[in-house]
């Protein structure tokens, strides 16, 4: 009797058991969604693009079975309504807030500037997509201004405007195989931290993490330090041009210096007299011929004897012309002062005291006047 009565105690526990475990499983049955209950959320009720607006006009309500609803789907126009889209939407598609952004990138926006690169310069163009956020690097090779080679972050955060003028986000089977250019946007205040890059040196762009800038749809500036870097070596390089500087003029003051400049500026002019020739008082005997010929200014009568140097009779003319009369002035702070004798007489060259003439030649040599 015993054992049976023990049996019985047995049963009646799990029959208990078993009755609280059903009912705790048709309670949270209770609480759950049946199967086949539906809700209503907002889709898209025409083609949403980059950068539109939502509006009531582009959305509609409509009931989705509540276990195919999207996480984030809402039926509530307040939580969309006034925000822009991060990507296209097509007609029927749920509006979900992460694809939502509160301000428009897509559109230069006052206070911005977009600016373009070659697709080719960029390494990991296959990988980025409008909306997306880069690091903006450049490389610098040594130069003048640039003391080594180095690489420097010139821009954080800044956004991917377009690509090829598109400012589309698109599948991966949809995205363009080969791009060309790629347009990112920039705070204005970066525009001159993006000059000075791709003038001075090779711009690549890094990907950032999307998840590090929510909340921030625009870029900040922040090229700062990118500016103070080149601003330190724009002051190395005219310091070091200006020493340079210095020091040619020290140089050129040195050479000018050293060089002794004579006390005379004008040297004093020698008067040198024609060179006087022996005469030969005695005639030549011998046979030959008389010829005549001009040294400095007057006519001497030579005899010449073949295969002998002629000799010297003496002038052809008795009166030789009167030499100038020049006085000279040596330079000692005061002008160079010159006077020339006027009337120099030149009339012994006029012919009629020619030695061709009879009364002058011992030949009778004479030429007649017509």
């Amino acid at each position: 009797m015993r054992s049976k009565s023990l049996y019985l105690v047995l049963a009646g526990i799990c029959g208990i058991a078993a009755a609280a475990i059903a009912s705790q499983w048709l309670s949270a049955q209770a609480n759950s969604q049946p199967v086949g209950v539906s809700t209503e959320i907002f889709v898209a009720a025409v083609s949403i693009d980059v950068g539109e607006e939502i509006t009531a006009q582009k959305v509609q309500l409509e009931k989705w079975p509540a276990d195919k609803i999207p996480q984030g789907a809402s039926g509530t126009l307040s939580e969309m309504e006034g925000k822009f889209a991060k990507q296209r939407f097509y007609v029927g598609e749920a509006i979900m807030p992460v694809k939502l952004m509160e301000e428009n990138w897509s559109a230069v926006r006052k206070g911005y500037k977009a600016v373009a690169m070659k697709a080719s310069e960029v390494d990991i163009a296959n990988l980025i997509q409008p909306g997306d956020r880069v690091d903006v690097m450049a490389y610098f090779s040594k130069s003048e201004l640039i003391p080594r080679s180095t690489t420097q972050i010139v821009l954080q955060g800044v956004r991917v405007y377009a690509l090829d003028g598109d400012t589309r986000r698109h599948s991966f089977d949809d995205r363009p195989k080969s791009l060309r250019t790629i347009e990112l946007l920039i705070n204005e205040k970066d525009a001159a931290a993006w000059t000075y890059a791709n003038e001075l040196g090779n711009v690549r762009l890094n990907l950032g993490s999307q998840e590090e800038y929510d909340g921030k749809e625009l870029p900040i500036a922040t090229g700062n330090e990118f500016l103070d870097w080149i601003e330190q070596h724009q002051q190395r390089l005219e310091e070091k041009m200006a020493a340079k500087e210095r020091q040619l003029k020290q140089d050129f003051a040195l050479l000018d210096s050293s060089v002794q400049t004579p006390n005379d500026a004008i040297k004093p002019v020698v008067k040198i007299d024609p060179v006087e020739t022996q005469v030969n008082p005695t005639p030549a005997t011998e046979n030959g011929f008389s010829m005549v010929k001009m040294v400095e200014g007057r006519l001497l009568e030579y005899w010449v004897v073949p295969g002998k140097l002629p000799v010297l009779l003496g002038p052809a003319n008795p009166s030789p012309a009167p030499a100038r009369d020049r006085a000279i002035q040596t330079v000692d702070g005061k002008n160079i002062k010159t006077n020339e004798t006027a009337g120099t007489e030149f009339s012994y060259l006029d012919g009629r005291k020619s030695p061709f003439d009879a009364n002058s030649n011992s030949n009778g040599f004479h030429i007649n006047d017509r």
